[in-house]
């Protein structure tokens, strides 16, 4: 029991570092072009989408979690301009992220609106006369 205790300790503090990388999501959502597209495919991009940022938002909240870890940890010692650099190499981590999933999801709203406008054609097309026998 005496040998378990420290065993546990040492691995904890071994995988303590593990945990406190937080790793960005992977954006690779591939927007399908409006004017071809079905609406599965749409929608597959709008849960894609979704998807991501509900990812972008978790990696958010690991980087704030860390952030706030590495400041507490400077205690009382560490100035404030530490503390502002600390923050703000979070902040832009977590900004490269959002602004790749912004891009996407802006270009997600300009195919939205060609499907609209293609799906908006064909339902006001006259319908073809009908063969005569």
């Amino acid at each position: 029991m005496k040998v378990l205790l420290p065993l546990t300790l040492a691995a904890a503090v071994v995988a303590a570092p593990a945990f406190a990388d937080c790793t960005a999501p992977t954006i690779a959502i591939v927007v399908p072009d409006g004017n071809t597209a079905t609406m599965e495919q749409m929608l597959a991009a709008q849960h894609a989408i979704r998807d991501t940022d509900a990812a972008v938002q978790k990696f958010a909240d690991c980087l704030k979690t860390e952030q706030d870890a590495k400041i507490a940890a400077g205690g009382d010692k560490m100035k404030d301009e530490d503390k502002v650099k600390i923050s703000a190499g979070y902040v832009n981590r977590q900004n490269v992220v959002a602004d790749q999933l912004q891009k996407i999801a802006d270009q997600f709203n300009v195919e939205v609106r060609a499907y609209k406008a293609k799906a908006a054609a064909a339902s006001t097309a006259p319908a073809a006369p009908a063969a005569k026998p």
